[in-house]
């Protein structure tokens, strides 16, 4: 869910998402935090990858302690997983949301305020204007892909949400509560291997690629 910058949240707000989910959910400090994190200030450095875990796993944990819900060790790891990962099924995501919901979480303001990588990467530079050496521009093209791939799949997601809402108050159509899930899957005919684009761009090839290396 990528943030392009200084634009009006779809819940309202202005300014970058890191900025917004840090006032909304208490997170004092994450802004320093990234930038000390991303440099490497006194601690290891982490990539733009790792700091988009990072924050989004301090995310989940601050609306559960908002909701009142008491978090066990590696918990907010788990939701995170569940909710974000490509190779999670529906039924497990599912699963996810609605345990997070009986908890006191607002499922869907959480869902809208997980930051990508583009989030993290447009706050270092763009808000921040921070350079450091080794910048990981050799990633930016994967990661620009997957972001690109993510943002689709969460507006196709939106849109039939949109459309199953309409058709529901004009009576058009009867159902109970629901969750809508866009699974994507990438095959090689070739190799007959399947796997999610978060996978294949990851990873580089399919299982030709792989056994060309060997």
């Amino acid at each position: 869910m990528p943030d392009s910058g200084s634009t009006v949240s779809r819940r309202g707000g202005r300014g970058p998402k890191i900025e917004r989910i840090a006032d909304r959910y208490g997170l004092d400090g994450l802004g320093d935090d990234l930038v000390d994190a991303w440099l490497g200030e006194g601690r290891e450095r982490r990539s733009l990858r790792e700091l988009e875990g990072d924050v989004n796993k301090r995310l989940i944990r601050a609306a559960l302690d908002q909701a009142g819900a008491h978090v066990l060790d590696g918990e907010a790891e788990n939701f995170y997983r569940l909710l974000t990962s490509d190779d999670v099924t529906a039924g497990s995501r599912t699963d996810a949301r609605n345990t997070l919901r009986e908890r006191g979480v607002d499922i869907e303001q959480l869902e809208s305020d997980i930051i990508s990588y583009q989030s993290v990467y447009n706050y270092l530079k763009r808000h921040r204007n921070v350079e450091r050496e080794d910048d990981e521009d050799g990633q930016s093209a994967t990661e620009s892909g997957l972001a690109t791939i993510r943002k689709l799949r969460s507006r196709l997601r939106t849109v039939t949400i949109d459309v199953i809402d309409r058709l529901v108050k004009a009576e058009a159509v009867f159902i109970g509560t629901y969750e809508v899930e866009v699974d994507i899957r990438v095959t090689c005919t070739d190799c007959d291997t399947r796997m999610t684009p978060t996978t294949l761009l990851n990873s580089g090839h399919c299982d030709c690629g792989h056994e060309s290396d060997e």
